[in-house]
C-alpha cells in the first residue's frame, strides 16, 4: 500500500496520520512520540501482511513489462488507484471530505516530521493531490516521483511504458487483498484486554 491506504488505515485505527506514513521515510523509530510509534509500527505490519498476500504474490509474478523485482513498488501505487476507483465500498465518508481531513491531520503533525515527509505535507497544502493517486496521471506522476529520487528509479520505465495494462493487471488483487487488509489492522490495533 502507498500513501493514500496508509492513510486510510490511519482513519479507520484511529492511529496518526503521520506515524501511518512514516514507514516510508527513514526515521529512528526509538525517537519518536509514543502516537508516531503506534503508527509507524502499524505501517510496517501492513507492510509485511500485504507482501505476504497471495494476491501481492500474484501480482508481481504476473507478465508484463518492468523488472519482476520492482512490481512491489508499482503495485503500492497501483493499489492507491483501486482503492479510490472502489472508495465507496471501503468508507461511509467521501473522498473529498477524507482527503481535507488526512491533509489536515499530517498538517497538525507536520512539525514532527522527517524533512522530506514535510515537504510532502506542504505540497498538499498548496494542492491537496491526494484524489489524483486514483487517476493514471497520479499514477503516472507518482511513479515518475519515486524514479526521479531513487538510485534505481529508471527500472520502473518499464512499468510506465505499460501503465494501462499494469493499472488493469491490479484490479483483482487489490480486490482480493484489501477487504483481508482492512480485517487484519483491525484486528492487530485493537487495544488488548488483560
Amino acid at each position: 500500500m502507498n500513501y493514500f491506504a496508509h492513510l486510510h488505515i490511519a482513519a479507520i485505527t484511529n492511529t496518526s496520520w503521520v506515524g501511518n506514513l512514516l514507514g516510508d521515510f527513514p526515521v529512528d523509530a526509538s525517537l519518536l512520540d509514543a502516537d508516531l510509534l503506534i503508527g509507524w509500527r502499524l505501517h510496517q505490519k501492513v507492510d509485511v501482511m500485504v507482501d505476504q498476500h497471495e494476491a501481492s504474490v500474484l501480482f508481481r509474478g504476473m507478465e508484463r513489462k518492468g523488472r519482476r523485482r520492482f512490481a512491489g513498488i508499482i503495485q503500492d501505487i497501483a493499489m492507491d488507484y483501486w482503492l479510490i476507483q472502489n472508495w465507496t465500498l471501503f468508507s461511509p465518508v467521501s473522498l473529498d471530505i477524507f482527503c481535507e481531513q488526512a491533509v489536515a491531520g499530517l498538517v497538525k503533525d507536520k512539525h514532527r516530521s522527517p524533512e522530506r515527509l514535510k515537504n510532502m505535507i506542504s505540497s498538499l497544502e498548496y494542492e491537496n493531490w491526494l484524489s489524483n493517486l486514483g487517476t493514471l496521471d497520479g499514477v503516472d506522476r507518482a511513479i515518475h516521483s519515486i524514479m526521479r529520487r531513487w538510485k534505481h528509479g529508471k527500472h520502473l520505465q518499464g512499468f510506465v511504458d505499460d501503465l494501462p495494462n499494469v493499472i488493469n493487471q491490479a484490479e483483482a488483487p487489490f480486490l482480493a487483498l484489501y477487504p483481508d487488509l482492512l480485517d487484519y489492522v483491525k484486528q492487530v490495533s485493537r487495544p488488548k484486554i488483560r
